[in-house]
């Protein structure tokens, strides 16, 4: 019995829209839920709720820096699901198919390269009113920012490698 992926990209494609999604509104209630605050000012290492002044500006502020950073990685789940919905058509060397991909791929490392600075921006604004000697830098760097970087860069160069792909098909096409 042979397995018919088309229907799995076809979901895919849906899947990677309603993720997208999901990413801005669990962002949106972590910032804005009280539970969720905690959770958040938790993942920044050197924070904790106690030596913070959580004002509306300082929710808002660290909010409106997440929600930027996390529209690089929406914008990037939304080009991959338009890869899926292309390989659901079976029109596998569709030129669409590699910049979709590719624009996937890119998003990926400037994802990767600018958490460390949406990290850094958000413990500023997060300490920003804070009492003097309580205001925080803090610079942190993860393995998950470089492994996202070096999957990003792999990605590119395969989507090169498929818009190759995609030319040579189209001479072949051409020629028959």
């Amino acid at each position: 019995m042979k397995f018919n992926t088309s229907h799995l990209k076809h979901w895919l494609a849906q899947a990677a829209k309603v993720i997208a999604a999901l990413l801005l509104l669990s962002n949106t209630l972590l910032w804005w839920l009280p539970d969720g605050q905690a959770l958040v000012v938790k993942h920044f290492a050197t924070l904790t709720t106690e030596t913070l002044q959580l004002t509306p500006f300082a929710l808002g502020m660290g909010w409106g820096v997440s929600t930027l950073h996390l529209l690089i990685m929406v914008f990037g789940i939304w080009a991959m699901a338009g890869v899926f919905r292309l390989l659901a058509q079976r029109d596998y060397f569709h030129p669409d198919i590699a910049t979709e991909l590719q624009c996937f791929a890119w998003m990926l490392v400037v994802f990767g390269v600018t958490s460390p600075l949406a990290r850094l921006l958000t413990v500023l604004v997060l300490t920003l009113e804070n009492p003097e000697g309580h205001q925080v830098i803090a610079v942190s760097f993860e393995m998950n920012d470089v492994l996202l970087v070096l999957i990003g860069a792999l990605m590119v160069m395969l989507a090169h490698a498929l818009q190759a792909a995609a030319v040579i098909a189209d001479d072949n096409r051409q020629i028959v």
